[in-house]
């Protein structure tokens, strides 16, 4: 019995101690540095919406980092300095249509960026694995490729800097509350569909691939530690005393409505929520989309005015 004991005992420790050497290991990926915008290049592309002009930007840093944007811009000449400007960050994948889901009447400036790194969720595990700690350096530093953006956005001749707005949807809605905490260009924020609490969050979503209630509660708690720094909830906070929208939905599946309200907890200052119905945002749910665009500009114009003649009343009232 006694030497059950010590066994039982023994491989409890020796479990702890393969616990605590890969969390040391997984943490090791420190972000890597980006610095001050070195080089633009752009390139004209066909536009998908009549009256504006449409751009694909490739922004280098000192230290080599690129990020990938789209640049949406009203169609004319752009004598005028006074414009707003939307730096905008969806799912992965997204960034040009991101660009043109807003409707071409709403005069803004809307630059669309792709993540500066590769979707990790495509490889195979035994390439996974061994990159984990260099895709958590990557993924901590995606704060730094917007705030890269924002440097190229904010010096567009027909863009006033002081009208810089931020919009993280989905997926981009921790990247963008992490770098809008920090940087105090930014003048208006809004979060569309996503959630605080990263252990919830991840608790939620790991539903259909981790059948096991204790060994998914343990992989959400240990990839929520891993990515504290960039949890919604710890981050939006910092954004007063500027303007902040939440826009979500009570039924959401992905975002689970106790992570809903842990980010609506965490905001300060001038705070404003707007709940859909229905699920998750999808791409192909131009519908819903149109609902979201149309009243984050109603809600701009306010926080932000003036912006333009149109203004979609029938939203956000």
């Amino acid at each position: 019995m006694r030497r059950r004991f010590r066994t039982l005992i023994g491989l409890a420790g020796l479990a702890a101690a393969l616990v605590t050497v890969t969390a040391l290991w997984l943490a090791g990926g420190r972000p890597p540095a980006y610095g001050e915008l070195a080089a633009v290049t752009r390139w004209r592309e066909d536009p998908t919406q009549v009256g504006t002009v449409l751009e694909r930007v490739r922004l280098t840093s000192r230290s080599g980092r690129r990020v990938e944007c789209v640049l949406r811009r009203p169609m004319g000449p752009s004598s005028r300095r006074g414009g707003t400007a939307i730096l905008l960050l969806g799912g992965i994948g997204t960034g040009r249509r991101a660009a043109t889901v807003v409707d071409s009447r709403h005069d803004v400036v809307i630059l669309a960026c792709d993540y500066p790194w590769a979707d990790p969720s495509r490889l195979p595990l035994w390439r996974l694995v061994p990159r984990l700690p260099a895709i958590r350096g990557e993924v901590l530093a995606t704060p730094q490729a917007l705030a890269l953006a924002a440097s190229f956005l904010v010096a567009q001749p027909e863009v006033d800097p002081r009208r810089l707005t931020a919009i993280g949807a989905s997926l981009g809605v921790p990247f963008v509350a992490a770098w809008a905490a920090a940087d105090l260009r930014v003048a208006a924020v809004a979060l569309v569909y996503g959630g605080g609490n990263f252990g919830v969050l991840f608790e939620a979503n790991l539903r259909r691939k981790i059948g096991a209630g204790w060994l998914r509660d343990l992989a959400a708690r240990g990839a929520a530690a891993l990515l504290r720094d960039l949890d919604p909830e710890r981050t939006v906070g910092r954004i007063a005393p500027r303007p902040l929208l939440l826009i979500g939905s009570s039924d959401d599946e992905r975002v689970p409505r106790a992570s809903v309200e842990a980010l609506a907890r965490a905001a300060h200052g001038p705070t404003r929520s707007l709940r859909f119905g229905g699920r998750h945002m999808l791409p192909n749910d131009t519908a819903l989309l149109r609902a979201i665009t149309d009243s984050t500009y109603v809600w701009l114009a306010r926080v932000v005015a003036p912006l333009s003649p149109y203004v979609p009343s029938r939203h956000l009232r």
